[in-house]
């Protein structure tokens, strides 16, 4: 057989300088993603300006995933699927289980307390 020509190993310097320039490639990109403005959608606007709010949601959570509340049905018209209503978010785990409907009730009788 032939002596077959083989190219050269690539050596590991030439590795080095590639790996690093696809990590300055990457950092670059990551650099300038920072400066792009994102739009913050409706839901992560409601968190930050309800910090309480979110806190009671997830202790509520918490409390039930752990069984230590049971999910209860309305007590308006007594639907299975219910929803809790916190009258007061200092007490968590004090809710109504309200439906849909008469939980956008409840709420809507509150603003109108509220404004009117």
């Amino acid at each position: 057989m032939p002596h077959e020509k083989r190219s050269p190993a690539p050596s590991p310097a030439s590795d080095n300088n590639r790996a690093l320039s696809e990590a300055d490639t990457q950092n670059a990109l990551n650099q300038k993603s920072v400066h792009l403005a994102r739009p913050v959608s409706a839901q992560t606007k409601w968190k930050n300006a309800h910090p309480k709010e979110v806190w009671a949601h997830q202790c509520l959570r918490s409390a039930l995933n752990r069984g230590l509340i049971i999910q209860m049905p309305c007590s308006q018209c007594g639907d299975l699927v219910a929803e809790a209503h916190h009258s007061d978010y200092d007490r968590p785990l004090d809710v109504d289980w309200l439906c849909r409907l008469h939980h956008r009730r409840e709420h809507k009788r509150m603003r109108c307390e509220a404004t009117g």
